[in-house]
């Protein structure tokens, strides 16, 4: 999975919805003024949720396409009728 391929998703869903973008934005501003503390715990957990993920989705994917050629190369080994 590529970075271009994340950077779309987040693009398409900040064109996809703005309102909910907006107040979420608002809601972020208002807690890095109120409570500075909870805004970068918040922030430093969904860093190190969304690197996680990445990590799982990248091992995954190579466990899928080595699968898919594991198959391949065994059905070109198959007797020909």
């Amino acid at each position: 999975m590529d970075f271009s391929v994340i950077i779309d998703s987040i693009v398409t869903f900040l064109r996809g919805y703005p309102f909910i973008v907006i107040a979420l934005t608002f809601l972020l501003i208002i807690m890095l003024f109120k409570k500075p503390k909870l805004f970068f715990i918040i922030s430093f957990i969904t860093l190190i949720l969304a690197a996680a993920l990445y990590v799982i989705s990248v091992v995954s994917s190579t466990g899928v396409t080595e699968k898919k050629e594991l198959i391949d190369k065994s059905i070109k080994d198959l007797p020909k009728e």
